[in-house]
């Protein structure tokens, strides 16, 4: 008997819901890729430059918090630098075209272009926001 598949360390891989055969270029148009990428590297340009600052010295732990980045035990930097990376896997989801990008990654359930419009980095749909 064989131990389960692992991502990080000992946690075994969680099962996900099968994805639709639909791939990406179905479920979004061409501009609206083009729109969703372009508010990904803006997210991805503001959140680059406030890592820079805190990196600089400047104390921006108070933008920090009013951004909901504040997490106990995780230094400022370091939330910051967590969220950048997620956005740019979006944006590698995206413009690779894998089908993941758009989809809860708990249940794979479609977000929607409302909700990405709203929030391109979105990876939650509202039943599993809070986990």
């Amino acid at each position: 008997m064989t131990a389960p598949r692992t991502d990080r360390g000992d946690r075994p891989t969680e099962r996900r819901a099968a994805r639709s055969p639909v791939g990406l270029d179905a479920r979004f148009d061409a501009p609206t890729r083009e729109r969703l990428r372009r508010r990904l590297l803006q997210r991805g340009s503001m959140l680059s430059s406030l890592l820079a600052d805190m990196l600089a010295g400047n104390d921006r732990s108070w933008l920090v918090a009013a951004l909901g980045f504040e997490r106990p035990g995780i230094r400022p930097h370091e939330a910051i630098r967590g969220a950048l990376d997620h956005v740019e896997r979006q944006r590698l989801h995206l413009i690779g075209g894998d089908d993941r990008y758009g989809r809860c990654d708990i249940c794979g359930a479609d977000l929607g272009v409302a909700a990405l419009d709203a929030m391109a980095w979105a990876d939650r749909c509202a039943s599993h926001r809070a986990s």
